[in-house]
């Protein structure tokens, strides 16, 4: 409908995607003090409004984090830790473990709880104003030939951590995770085939909260936004 901004529709789902909140970031710019996930954002933490705008879109949602949520727990959502044999090999290379390793926890855990879901959508637990017609959007774009990895694009930023992923590619990354030592997302993702949804208009949906400063601009756009999306009962 001309005119109108989505956040005046509810939520809509589309396939059989399984949604991964990525909340493994250290965080380190936000400066001392809780887990960037956790900090409060209109009276709640900051990852609750990531999964209050992707749960209802998805057929089932994991939050990967090695650090306790409780905020997260609070909501029903399983949160689960990147693989034990991934972060053992980043502890002995010295090295930060990256979002990939969230990407194949999730799958894995897709692969697990949803044999039949083929694909799994990852988005970052700091971007609390995601779309609430993501998920349609991105399925609209899948064809055939579908790609392997679907990446949202808005302006000239590509937003590597929320991406659609087949998980066909579990095994392949944990072996470029655990042999190779990748790190780098779009190192990996360009290995395949790779598409692009080119999202219209602004790009405050897609805020990323990595500061104080754009805590307080995310507080400032919540206010002018309409109340949060209902939540449909959990189905686990």
């Amino acid at each position: 409908m001309p005119g109108k901004s989505v956040q005046h529709f509810g939520p809509v789902r589309a396939g059989a995607l399984v949604g991964v909140v990525l909340a493994g970031g250290e965080g380190r710019r936000m400066g001392p003090g809780l887990l960037k996930p956790l900090r409060p954002l209109g009276g709640r933490p900051m990852v609750a409004h990531v999964v209050e705008r992707l749960r209802p879109q998805v057929m089932d949602l994991v939050v990967v984090a090695n650090d306790p949520l409780p905020g997260v727990r609070a909501l029903k959502v399983p949160v689960i830790p990147d693989p034990a044999d991934v972060r053992r090999a980043a502890a002995r290379e010295g090295r930060r473990l990256g979002p990939l390793a969230g990407v194949l926890a999730g799958m894995e855990w897709a692969v697990r709880h949803h044999p039949h879901a083929s694909w799994i959508l990852t988005a970052p637990a700091d971007a609390p104003f995601l779309p609430l017609d993501l998920t349609v959007r991105l399925c609209g774009l899948m064809h055939v030939p579908e790609p392997d990895v679907l990446m949202v694009r808005h302006g000239s930023r590509r937003e590597h951590a929320l991406a659609v992923w087949s998980v066909k590619l579990a095994g392949d990354l944990r072996r470029a995770l655990l042999e190779e030592g990748l790190r780098r997302v779009e190192a990996f993702a360009e290995r395949y085939e790779l598409a692009e949804l080119r999202w219209p208009g602004g790009t405050g949906a897609f805020l990323n909260v990595n500061t104080p400063a754009d805590l307080t601009a995310a507080a400032d756009q919540l206010r002018t936004m309409g109340p949060a999306p209902a939540l449909p009962r959990s189905r686990r």
